[in-house]
């Protein structure tokens, strides 16, 4: 056997060691905290519901800052997103919300928004951008719904106007 091949079957068994341990610590420590977790994840969104009865979506926003301040990084990021999402589904629409809002799939506009407002908020980290990923999650579906009502209201204005003996586009 070659002095490279040992090489390479060495590296290969160092590489399969490696997965393997990064693996076995996940379900190490999914079965140690995953329910910790996931009690976390569901009072986040029981909050957010609340809240969003009471406020509008702006409110939503401030309070889910305001909440990742005191909370910062990965794990205050993931709560405040869950927080944030449930809260504006329950909220009450703040006018013109939306916008300035570029939609999900301009990648960079959509990156270079996030980073602009979590800087005018004092918050350059880069957990705050999943906050306004949830801006843009919320108003993008809200867009959906109003050009989905106004496709179908037309249609179904154009069927009974052509029932009225009114033609199309009239």
């Amino acid at each position: 056997m070659t002095t490279a091949t040992k090489v390479i079957i060495v590296v290969g068994v160092c590489v399969f060691l490696g997965v393997f341990a990064v693996v076995a610590a996940g379900v190490y420590w999914w079965a140690h905290h995953g329910r910790e977790l996931l009690q976390t994840g569901e009072n986040a969104m029981k909050q957010g519901k609340d809240f969003g009865k009471k406020t509008d979506n702006q409110g939503c926003v401030d309070e889910a800052l305001s909440r990742y301040r005191q909370n910062k990084g990965f794990g205050g990021a993931i709560s405040n997103s869950l927080f944030l999402a449930s809260c504006l589904n329950d909220s009450r629409p703040t006018p013109n919300f939306c916008d300035d809002v570029p939609r999900t799939t301009e990648l960079i506009k959509s990156a270079q928004w996030q980073i602009k407002k979590c800087a005018e908020q004092g918050l350059p980290d880069q957990y705050c951008r999943q906050l306004y990923g949830q801006v843009q999650q919320y108003c993008e579906r809200a867009r959906l719904k109003v050009n989905y009502r106004s496709v179908h209201a037309s249609k179904h204005r154009g069927s009974l106007n052509g029932r009225l003996g009114i033609p199309a586009g009239g």
